[in-house]
């Protein structure tokens, strides 16, 4: 599902889509036909042809770090699907190969081209809201656990569940937006309330897969404080049973001199501040298209302009930004783990 995606947003900046490969070859098949591209018959194959500048990796979470070494060891420039990897020891492999290949890695934090996310950057950035305090990030499916008894529910290829899956999408714009990149600790509680039995496929992409595994979480509630003092909150569900609409899915962020709340896939953000002592609300309107083609048409055209100038842009997700997710990731699920909060 997700190769499609950033095979349009590729196609609608201008970024000729070469090749493509899958083990499943039917997919691969219906994948080569639609966007004129060249089947290949394995990774090397693709990465050893000269016409291919860049690869997207979108594959389960237990390939990211190997296909991602091998593209840059071919010397590839690599778009690199989130989490960055399974582990803390992994990203730094990656980080690894690619300063010794001198090649682009981004990684596919698309959330920060949310036009909403651009938009309340500016307004931190200008001071609208003054010193950040707190956030609350949220992000609530009803019934959206992707693939049941699959691989994103196996732990031994996933590495986890929604924190790892959707959660690290909240953990990495609430601090690019914020510009607070120093997390000390975290707090946390990653549980299974859903079972195979007791849950019904309804609103995700990928159907349930019978006599599967489930061994991840489908529910966190994380607390993590940065060096400063401010203090990130993570509300993140596959599955809950929470009525619609309970919480809304977004960012709450709290100031000195204001607050924003954020629905990243939405043309408004409410900015709440005071007026001579009195309370008041006022929008700010974004500029947005389609929110989802936006953010991954403008992930893809900051790949293009790295891959042209060599470089990652500033506003981009760079491998250390990837490796940073990561250890926030892993010191939720040790906090959990061991009931207490726990050093990043």
């Amino acid at each position: 599902m997700i190769a499609h995606v950033h095979a349009e947003a590729a196609g609608a900046v201008g970024t000729n889509v070469v090749a493509v490969c899958d083990p499943r070859i039917e997919k691969a098949n219906l994948f080569s036909e639609k966007y004129s591209c060249d089947l290949m018959n394995s990774v090397d194959e693709l990465l050893e042809r000269t016409d291919i500048e860049g690869v997207v990796i979108a594959v389960p979470n237990d390939q990211h770090a190997s296909l991602a070494i091998r593209a840059l060891q071919a010397g590839k420039h690599v778009l690199l699907e989130k989490p960055m990897a399974m582990s803390v020891a992994e990203c730094e492999s990656i980080l690894e190969a690619r300063d010794q290949s001198g090649k682009i890695l981004q990684l596919g934090f698309v959330c920060r081209y949310s036009p909403a996310a651009v938009q309340a950057k500016l307004c931190i950035e200008q001071g609208l809201i003054g010193e950040v305090c707190q956030i609350q990030a949220t992000l609530l499916r009803q019934r959206g656990i992707p693939g049941l008894g699959g691989w994103f529910t196996t732990k031994e290829r996933s590495g986890g569940g929604c924190l790892i899956d959707i959660g690290v999408h909240l953990i990495d714009v609430s601090m690019h937006i914020t510009g607070l990149h120093a997390p000390v600790c975290a707090s946390g509680i990653c549980q299974q309330l859903f079972s195979i039995d007791s849950y019904s496929y309804d609103e995700m992409w990928s159907s349930p897969i019978e006599n599967g595994i489930f061994d991840v979480e489908d529910r966190v509630l994380a607390m993590v404080r940065d060096i400063s003092g401010t203090v990130f909150t993570y509300n993140v569900s596959w599955a809950t049973h929470l009525q619609e609409g309970a919480l809304n899915d977004g960012l709450v962020i709290e100031g000195t001199k204001g607050s924003l709340t954020i629905d990243l896939w939405t043309d408004t953000i409410q900015h709440g501040t005071s007026e001579n002592g009195k309370s008041v609300t006022h929008e700010i309107n974004v500029e947005v298209t389609e929110p989802w083609d936006d953010a991954f048409q403008g992930e893809h055209r900051a790949f293009a302009r790295a891959m042209r100038t060599g470089s990652v842009e500033h506003t981009a997700g760079t491998g250390e930004d990837g490796l940073l997710v990561q250890r926030v990731v892993d010191a939720i699920y040790e906090s959990s783990s061991q009931q207490q909060e726990v050093k990043i």
